[in-house]
């Protein structure tokens, strides 16, 4: 007769440890969990990295636009009666005050520029003087030739203007910067001119700004719209 124990046989076999197929299948099934843990680990981070980084463009655009809008919102023109039209040529009577929005190449790519006057000054170097100043957008190439949008500030009485790297920079990694312009039709075109007659010297009546930034693979276009609190009637021709 058998008086053996299976409760002891079976202590003495789990005493004897692990067999070498049920280590390999441990060390399986913990490289498997290291691996899903790590491989989430990299999405999460990369996934926050590109959240920031959209994060940092949607903010530098932001203050773009409204640096914009503030400027245009205080936009200072020559109306009638004190406005007259040229008679001959369109530059030999310019307008102090003239608005032109015209385009610019750089680094291969056209880009809009717009220059106007505004009371919106911001004194730099601890400048303490106001009054009006005549304000252009304009594209430029910056450090490590990523393409940036200057703001051109000077006071009255204008320098005939020259691009500067003192210029502020208002936004960087620029891809696109168009303006458009509606006349008091309502009709939207690309460029314009307040002293010319193909714009029968009339001032836009509102100006949409589409700004696009950020780089290559991962770019987001903003666009706003601002209407001019004080604008001039076309003059019949």
């Amino acid at each position: 007769m058998n008086n053996t124990d299976p409760t002891a046989s079976k202590k003495k076999q789990m005493a004897g440890g692990f067999t070498l197929l049920e280590i390999m299948v441990a060390i399986f099934i913990f490289a498997v969990i290291i691996t899903t843990v790590f491989g989430s680990f990299r999405v999460v981070f990369s996934s926050a990295d590109a959240v920031g980084g959209d994060v940092a463009v949607f903010e530098t655009a932001r203050i773009c636009l409204t640096r914009m809008a503030e400027d245009l919102g205080s936009l200072v023109i020559t109306d009638y009666p004190r406005y007259t039209k040229p008679e001959f040529n369109e530059d030999e009577q310019e307008d102090i005050y003239r608005l032109v929005g015209d385009t610019t190449d750089v680094a291969g790519s056209s880009f809009s520029r717009l220059r106007f006057a505004s009371l919106a000054h911001l004194p730099l170097n601890q400048d303490p003087r106001q009054g009006v100043c005549r304000i252009v957008y304009y594209v430029d190439e910056g450090v490590d030739d990523q393409l940036v949008i200057r703001r051109a500030d000077h006071l009255y009485p204008f320098p005939e203007f020259e691009e500067s790297p003192d210029d502020p920079v208002l936004c960087d990694n620029v891809l696109a910067l168009e303006f458009e312009y509606m006349d008091e039709e309502g009709e939207i075109i690309d460029r314009w001119d307040s002293q010319s007659s193909d714009n029968k010297y009339a001032t836009p009546q509102l100006i949409e700004i589409r700004l696009t930034t950020g780089s290559q693979d991962r770019s987001r276009t903003f666009s706003t719209r601002v209407r001019l609190h004080v604008f001039r009637k076309a003059v019949e021709t």
